[in-house]
């Protein structure tokens, strides 16, 4: 999919969930949709678990389960660039950031959606991932002084979000290709 194409399937899909009544937009449900997908929810069952968007319309069932597909194509391709739905560099550091968190806290409701949470007792890469998921989420931008910190903040959520790419997949993969998924 071209950067043209991502660019207004991100607009376009945050209208649609928000006029469905998903008021959190399109970041927090693609990282919701995410956490389910890193937890081993099939395609064929994701209809099972669309409840915790508490959206009651057929079209906001259907919108969801596209971008599932979407979701699980991205992770499991031979060549994975997982990327977050998250607005463009050229919005602004403060409504990045806030998706970025938007993004991880729904990361989170679908990663914990059942409450079966003994993979996060262990120690290991996918509990120390979700941890910093957990802390990202919390994540609250401060308007910065001076141009220079700006531009070190734009770097640094860049840096995030890169880390929340690999993360991500990371999770996915130990998540879905050991013995006990």
């Amino acid at each position: 999919m071209s950067e043209q194409n991502t660019i207004g399937l991100y607009a376009s899909l945050d209208q649609k969930l928000r006029e469905l009544g998903w008021w959190s937009g399109v970041s927090e449900a693609h990282g919701l949709l995410t956490g389910l997908a890193c937890r081993g929810i099939s395609a064929q069952h994701i209809g099972d678990k669309l409840y915790l968007f508490e959206l009651e319309s057929k079209q906001g069932s259907e919108t969801l389960e596209a971008l599932y597909e979407m979701v699980l194509q991205k992770l499991e391709s031979d060549n994975p660039v997982f990327d977050l739905m998250l607005p463009e560099d050229d919005e602004s550091i403060s409504r990045r950031s806030d998706e970025i968190a938007n993004w991880c806290s729904g990361f989170t409701q679908g990663f914990c959606h059942d409450g079966e949470l003994e993979i996060l007792q262990e120690t290991g890469p996918v509990k120390e991932m979700f941890d910093d998921i957990l802390s990202i989420a919390g994540i609250q931008y401060e308007l910065p002084q001076k141009k220079t910190e700006q531009h070190r903040d734009d770097q640094a959520l860049c840096e995030i979000e890169e880390y929340l790419r690999i993360g991500v997949q990371l999770i996915y993969e130990e998540m879905t290709t050991s013995p006990n998924s």
